[in-house]
């Protein structure tokens, strides 16, 4: 018999087998009963598959047993052994001489082929058919992921309060982070991740052996924030602008490395730094954030960013040196009086509001005497109350009249500003600048 023949019974013989197994899975549920094994026996002589060149396999044996690698043999040997019959039928040899070495058959095209070589290509193409039939019947590996949506986005995925655009978010779900699926809706999928439940929509989401690939290919990492408190930056270093101060245990997806430093996805917006030294990065993805957490982070961002703007604003200001300012002994008493009063002794916050009144004295929009700025209405709390006229009476301190004598000298240490207020009650972020000195606030609008 040639290698081609032999290999075209084989080919059909794994077309039978798989049929088989079909046949083999509807047969064992009615296995256990008298009558089933009547029918078993019935279909041993019935269903026998005839093959070209007469072999025929022997189905009916496998089709009583199982499914299992010991009948599928069973089949493969009686079919074995059907074809030697039907070879010496017609007149071929039924097996090989015994020096095998010197048997031979003939190919197709003419080529001797040796027994030996003969036997090997059975053997593999045995071997083969027996393992496509077991690759068949194995069950498929269950993904990590059954059961669970993984969000396929850029960033962040959006977590809605019901299966609408137009819902309410409840979270954000980063990308390649997991969520267990609740429930499913046209278009739409609820999840439950960390404390947040909601919908997310179905054309942003993989599931199974698909989200597990994808994301073995992300190599997710979290930064955890193992310092008491930490200052998350714009950039990689300790000179650039601090965009929030954070506390121990909060958690970051970590999105790439610099000298030392982890970039991080501080929001899904806004991606910033974290030395390396102060946090501890673990492999894996976060659950999702939710809404509530996220306007945390959001609101300490703000204020930080409030404070830079403030201390931009902020100025420092020297003292300076200028042209003195010709004064009257009251007038020279009550600027003394003044400072005292507004600014509870100390110096440099005495000789800062000294300056507020002769920058006045000296601007057009205002009088252009001392007595006129200090009595003009409404500027100056203590002269409406009567608080002015006690330092008056009982007479300014000696650091009081030294302040006002060095401002009418010509020292200045708040440059040109000509309005003040106390710090506590400063509402920084309306001027254009300002300065502190004394427990006042010096600004301009």
């Amino acid at each position: 018999m040639t290698i081609k023949r032999k290999g075209a019974y084989l080919s059909l013989l794994l077309c039978a087998l798989l049929l088989i197994t079909v046949i083999i899975n509807q047969d064992t549920a009615m296995a256990g009963t008298a009558a089933d094994e009547s029918r078993k026996e019935e279909n041993r002589e019935e269903n026998l598959v005839q093959v070209p060149g007469g072999a025929i396999a022997g189905i009916g044996l496998i089709l009583q047993d199982s499914a299992s690698k010991e009948s599928i043999d069973a089949g493969i040997r009686m079919a074995a052994i059907q074809e030697n019959a039907d070879a010496a039928a017609d007149g071929e040899e039924a097996s090989q001489p015994e020096n095998s070495e010197e048997a031979a058959d003939v190919t197709g095209d003419g080529t001797a082929v040796s027994g030996n070589e003969i036997s090997e290509t059975e053997n593999e193409s045995e071997t083969d058919t027996q393992a496509a039939v077991e690759a068949l019947a194995a069950p498929v590996a269950a993904s990590l992921y059954d059961g669970k949506a993984v969000a396929n986005v850029e960033t962040a995925l959006n977590i809605r309060e019901s299966a609408s655009e137009d819902a309410a978010k409840v979270g954000k779900l980063y990308r390649g982070c997991a969520g267990d699926i609740v429930e499913t809706a046209e278009g739409w999928v609820k999840i439950s991740s960390g404390n947040v439940s909601g919908w997310v929509s179905s054309e942003y989401i993989l599931t199974g052996a698909d989200a597990e690939n994808f994301v073995n290919g992300l190599n997710l990492r979290m930064a955890t924030v193992n310092a008491d408190s930490l200052n998350v930056r714009s950039k990689a270093n300790t000179k650039c602008d601090v965009i929030a101060e954070v506390e121990n245990g909060q958690t970051f997806m970590v999105i790439g490395e610099e000298d030392g430093w982890y970039q991080v996805l501080f929001t899904p917006d806004l991606p910033a730094y974290v030395h390396a030294d102060y946090v501890s990065v673990s492999d894996g993805s976060m659950t999702a954030v939710s809404s509530e957490e996220l306007a945390k982070l959001n609101n300490l961002a703000a204020e930080k960013e409030k404070e830079r703007q403030r201390e931009a604003k902020k100025k420092s200001v020297g003292k300076t040196s200028g042209a003195a300012t010709a004064a009257s002994t009251d007038d020279a008493t009550l600027l003394a009086a003044l400072c005292q009063y507004e600014s509870a002794g100390d110096y440099e916050g005495m000789l800062a509001v000294a300056n507020v009144v002769l920058n006045r004295v000296h601007s057009s929009r205002y009088p252009n005497s001392i007595s006129g700025v200090i009595f003009a209405k409404g500027q100056f709390s203590g002269v409406n109350g009567g608080a002015l006229d006690k330092y008056l009476s009982k007479g300014p301190s000696s650091t009081a009249v030294q302040a006002a004598n060095d401002a009418l000298a010509g020292v200045n240490n708040i440059g040109d500003y000509t309005s003040f207020c106390s710090a506590r009650i400063a509402n920084v972020d309306s001027y254009s600048s300002y300065t502190i000195v004394g427990g006042n606030c010096f600004y301009k609008r």
